[in-house]
């Protein structure tokens, strides 16, 4: 319920509080305002030392909070469902995050607060320099789920915490099939854990290099599924920035399913980013230029990878890698001499050098080159994959690479990091409603921002 009033009883300490801009009921203009949330809802007033509370709205299991996307100034708004929403503006993308984060934790309430004590860890199946994931399972339920861990340590030495806190974010926001879901969130003075849903095929890196040569049919259906993957995620504000095999995993039935969001960025308020980053084989030119770059870099990927799945190779390619950026800015695409004319018209329009002349999936949709396919029927699994992986015991990890299965199933002890280790609003439980798949955010300590 929402109200005006400055006579409600506050109960509990302040959860969270700042200023913001509250949109005016009337005329519809943004107004400063303090905002202060509490265990029973928000108090919006004229300013921190204003007693009178200008409106109020109770904060339950069923309050939504919800970001508008694609729009040059940050806002969210608090809705019980009635008239006295209360819409709300930042000063950034990031400050509007937080203030999402801190109410949504208020609309569920006693929900257990998970720890690795809390699960059995099975075996190693992935690792790079921040970390390793793991296969675990849950202690009171016995479900499977893959847990990435984080060196807060390495993290804030190489100045990378932000990777891991847009990782959680975009893995809260994103909801699809083809992408790996995040289903819990939390974290220890030393590391970050991410407890993943648990995808048992293994890579399709791993999937094509066995295969030597995956049939044309095969292959188009993975770019198909990539793309929706991809699609979805730009309509969300997202840009991958890391498409490659080794971040596709095969589920269980032989669908793909994208994980790994290091490198992805919210650009939903910015539209275009600067950041050198991603797998070099296959970054885009505009990257290499360090040129302002738009979610255009996600579909010169898909080319690449279109490329590599159906001919067995990467478009360009040199050790040097000063030749391969060369290479990738200055080289037209050379293509087999088995390459059919629609493959070629396709994968050329995804490996235009000028963006704003690159095709994209949604200019693709109908070209020959997907010989007819549905996708609706793709995106609802309708059409199987040829290759489905042998997962009969869900617990065997054959289907990841032994250098990382073979390693001693444990919790490594980190390196402490210097200051405060704590970040805010990290912990998330994923619960799973009727209508879909309800986000939460568990309550941590939230600092007041003055």
């Amino acid at each position: 319920m929402s109200k005006t009033s400055s006579h409600i009883e506050r109960t509990g300490d302040v959860i969270y509080c700042g200023h913001l801009k509250r949109k005016g009921l009337f005329f519809g203009i943004y107004q400063a305002c303090f905002c202060e949330l509490t265990p029973n809802g928000l108090f919006v007033k004229k300013s921190k030392s204003s007693q009178k509370c200008d409106a109020f709205i109770e904060i339950t299991t069923d309050t939504r909070i919800d970001i508008f996307e694609n729009e040059k100034i940050p806002r969210f708004i608090v809705s019980n469902g009635g008239k006295d929403d209360i819409c709300l503006s930042g000063e950034n993308p990031e400050e509007v995050m937080t203030w999402v984060v801190a109410l949504r934790s208020c609309t569920f309430k006693n929900y257990p607060k998970l720890t690795m004590d809390d699960f059995d860890i099975i075996s190693v199946i992935g690792r790079g320099y921040y970390g390793k994931v793991m296969l675990c399972k849950r202690k009171d339920t016995g479900e499977l789920y893959a847990i990435k861990t984080i060196h807060k340590n390495r993290l804030v030495s190489n100045n990378k915490v932000y990777t891991v806190l847009s990782e959680r974010n975009i893995l809260v926001k994103s909801h699809h099939p083809f992408i790996v879901e995040l289903k819990y969130a939390f974290q220890t003075d030393t590391k970050f854990y991410l407890v993943l849903e648990y995808v048992p095929g293994g890579e399709l890196f791993t999937h094509v290099r066995e295969a030597k040569k995956l049939t044309f049919d095969e292959a188009r259906l993975y770019i198909a599924e990539i793309a929706l993957a991809i699609d979805y995620l730009h309509s969300i504000g997202i840009v991958y920035r890391d498409l490659k095999t080794e971040n596709i995993l095969l589920a269980s039935d032989g669908h793909i399913k994208l994980t790994d969001f290091g490198l992805s960025k919210d650009i939903s308020f910015l539209e275009t980013t600067t950041t050198f980053c991603g797998t070099i084989e296959y970054i885009a030119p505009e990257i290499i230029r360090r040129e302002q770059y738009t979610y255009m870099v996600d579909w010169w990927s898909l080319g690449v990878l279109s490329y590599e799945l159906i001919y067995g190779a990467t478009p360009f390619f040199n050790r040097n890698r000063a030749r391969l950026f060369q290479a990738i800015t200055m080289q037209e695409v050379r293509f087999p001499t088995n390459a059919t004319p629609d493959q070629i018209d396709f994968i050329s329009k995804l490996l235009t050098k000028d963006p704003k002349k690159r095709s994209t999936f949604q200019d693709l949709k109908d070209h020959d080159f997907w010989g007819g396919l549905n996708f609706d029927d793709i995106l609802s699994k309708k059409i199987s994959p040829k290759f489905k992986p042998n997962v009969s015991n869900p617990e065997n990890v054959s289907n990841f690479d032994s250098e990382f299965t073979q390693e001693p199933a444990a919790d490594s002890v980190a390196s402490p990091v210097v200051g405060n280790a704590n970040f805010p609003g990290f912990s998330y439980t994923a619960i799973p409603v009727e209508d879909g798949q309800k986000t939460v955010d568990l309550p941590e300590a939230i600092p007041n921002i003055q």
